[in-house]
């Protein structure tokens, strides 16, 4: 090694040994702690979204009963308008014309 080396590694030593181990022993303490801190986080952000699923399958579910209801009354309402038009229907063809009804109206007048 240089001279320039060994001042510089002796430089570095002395830093070190003013400053402590608190730095190395910290960064340690983060390459072994941290990825479980990560992953914490990752799974409770994961929990969020999971539970925001179901409950929009929830709101699915009774957004299907509620369709089912009213697929059903409109069923009814389909049926009663089925009803009124043969009813109006059947009425149209069997009523009198109105040539019928005039000259029956005039023959009553004779």
């Amino acid at each position: 090694m240089t001279p320039d080396q060994i001042a510089s590694v002796q430089a570095i030593a002395s830093i070190m040994s003013q400053i402590g181990t608190w730095p190395i022993g910290t960064v340690l303490v983060v390459i072994s702690f941290g990825p479980w801190v990560v992953m914490g986080f990752v799974s409770r952000s994961i929990e969020k979204r999971h539970a925001a699923v179901i409950e929009m399958y929830k709101n699915n579910v009774k957004l299907v009963e509620c369709y089912q209801k009213i697929a059903s009354e409109q069923a009814d309402t389909i049926r009663l308008a089925t009803a009124a038009t043969t009813e109006l229907t059947t009425y149209l063809k069997n009523r009198m014309s109105c040539r019928e009804i005039l000259a029956a109206q005039l023959r009553s007048l004779e």
